[in-house]
Parts: structure tokens; sequence; C-alpha cells
């Protein structure tokens, strides 16, 4: 697939993170806003994450200077999908405002390839009132996207398999780690994934069993520890099926089974306890603890991906 120009869509926290993406691994990246204040601002955002990866060695500072350059802003959506070969979509997760919008795209650029970067509403739905839905699926760029390797590339009930695979390959040109998820489901599947822990992790304190502060704990020094080094399923078959086997049967009959979000869960949002944006959630907050959390999140990512880029 002959990529040479990508335009990206939102100049919110993951817009610039894409467009930075792209613009390193060699190809002209047009950031899209509504405004030109917007789209200047969301370049200026491209490339501080830029000279952020250069200053920690996970880029070369002459690659990044030319990456830097290689970054434009735009106010007009459809020429800019007419220009590029691939325009990937990061605005508000509203279906409807996103149908919108890939309509203008579909009738204004007949030959791009039209990506969506959210993070659960069905691509399907999206591409529904689109002409061209074969050239239309989801490009899930996991937050922060310029740190962050996965991206889930999630086809739609007509999204041609030629398509989704060229996107997979270019993708993996720009370093990012690609999988393929065949099938357009709720949650796509990380999110399928992560939510299912978190509601088991929500029943847990609903329980009693364990405080949230000590269910974080669990998952950072135990499991989540592990998983960076080897999968669910690699796991799965050193242990022995027969012994997850065992472990799953006694267990799994405890788990919460509820349907939606829990009891707990549903309280908190009815008391406009929403997390670090309201000061409390299932922990309490201050904007220093929310910014110190995010920062010690990136910094190891940083270190991940440096010790991944030495092996």
């Amino acid at each position: 697939m002959e990529v040479h120009h990508v335009a990206v869509a939102g100049t919110g926290m993951m817009g610039p993170g894409i467009a930075a993406i792209f613009a390193l691994a060699g190809r002209r990246a047009t950031v899209v806003s509504r405004t030109p204040e917007g789209a200047a601002r969301g370049v200026g955002t491209a490339r501080s994450l830029i000279e952020q990866l250069a200053a920690n060695d996970l880029a070369d500072p002459d690659q990044a200077k030319e990456a830097a350059a290689r970054l434009d802003a735009s106010t007009d959506p459809e020429a800019a999908a007419r220009a590029a070969q691939l325009f990937v979509e990061s605005i508000p997760e509203d279906l409807a405002v996103k149908q919108a919008f890939f309509t203008r795209l579909d009738k204004a650029a007949p030959d791009t390839i039209l990506c969506s970067n959210t993070s659960g509403i069905s691509i399907t739905a999206i591409a529904a009132k689109a002409s061209r839905p074969e050239r239309i699926l989801t490009t899930h760029f996991w937050n922060p996207p310029y740190l962050m390797p996965l991206v889930e590339v999630i086809m739609g009930e007509r999204t041609s398999r030629q398509i989704a695979d060229g996107v997979v390959e270019l993708l993996r040109t720009c370093g990012k780690v690609p999988v393929l998820v065949r099938k357009d489901r709720p949650g796509q599947l990380g999110n399928r994934i992560q939510h299912a822990m978190i509601r088991e992790c929500v029943n847990i304190v609903q329980e009693g069993i364990a405080t949230a502060e000590d269910v974080d704990l669990a998952v950072m020094t135990g499991v989540g520890l592990r998983f960076p080094a080897y999968g669910v399923f690699e796991h799965a078959d050193l242990v022995g099926l027969d012994l997850v086997k065992a472990v799953q049967d006694y267990v799994l009959p405890d788990l919460g089974t509820v349907q939606g979000a829990g009891r707990l869960h549903n309280e908190k949002v009815a008391r406009g306890e929403l997390g670090a944006k309201t000061g409390r959630g299932f922990l309490d907050w201050t904007p220093q603890q929310a910014q110190e959390v995010r920062a010690r999140r990136d910094a190891f990512l940083i270190q991940f991906l440096r010790w991944e880029k030495a092996r």
C-alpha cells in the first residue's frame, strides 16, 4: 500500500500523537481542525511530542527535525482527504457526528482510505451511510498514541480484507504493533479484555474483598507486571491448561457477572464521583496527583520502549 500523505482530524489528546507517528515514519501528515488556531495548536503539539521522543533516544534527532517539517495544518477536511491516501478521524465519540463526517469524506475523496480512531463505536455503523464502506475501517491507537505500540485495526462488515491487511502493514512500517480484529464487536479487542478486568475489580471492592488501593497494587505488582513479557495464552500454556481449568472451575462461578456497570460503579456516577476530573472516584484526586500518575505512566512507557529498542 503506497501511502505518502496522511491526514488526521482532531487536535485533542489523540490526533497530534497520531500525526507525529506518521511524520516520523516519513509521511507528510496534515492535522485537520475546525479553526486555524486549533490546527496550528495540533501541529505544535505533534512537534513537541516528536521532540520528546528524540530527547529520550526514541527518535533520531535529524529524523525528528525532518518529521517536524513534514507536518502541516488544514481547516478543510474534504480537501485534506482528497490530498491524502489515508485519513484518520479522531473527533468526539458521537455516532451521528462521525457518520456525518465520514459521509462528507466519502463523497469528497472516493479513493482515500478512511479510518476512525473510535475506541468503541461500531465502524459498521459509522460507515452505514457511506457509498464505499469497503475502504472504511477503525484504526484504534491506544493512548498515548506516540508511546503505546498497539493499534487495533477493526474491519466493518463490508471492509475490504485487502485494504485492512494493507493498513496493518503500513502501521508496522511506522513502528507500531497492529492487530487485526476480524469482527466488529462492542469493545473491539483490547477494551473487551480491559473492561472485563475493570468489572471484576469493581466487584472485588463492592464485595469488600479488598480496597481500590490494594486492587491497584495487586494488578501493578502482580499480573500486570508479567504481561509485558508474555501474553495470556502463553501464560496459560506454560502453566498447563489442566491447572488453568481447575482454577477456573473453582473461581469463575464466584466472579461478578452483572450485565452493564456494577452497583458501586453506578452509585458513584450518580453522586458525581467521576474520577480525577471531579476529584473523587474510586480514589481521591487532586489535579497534581492526576498529572503525576500520567507522568509516571509515560515515564514507564518511555523506559520500556528504550529497553525494547536496545534489545
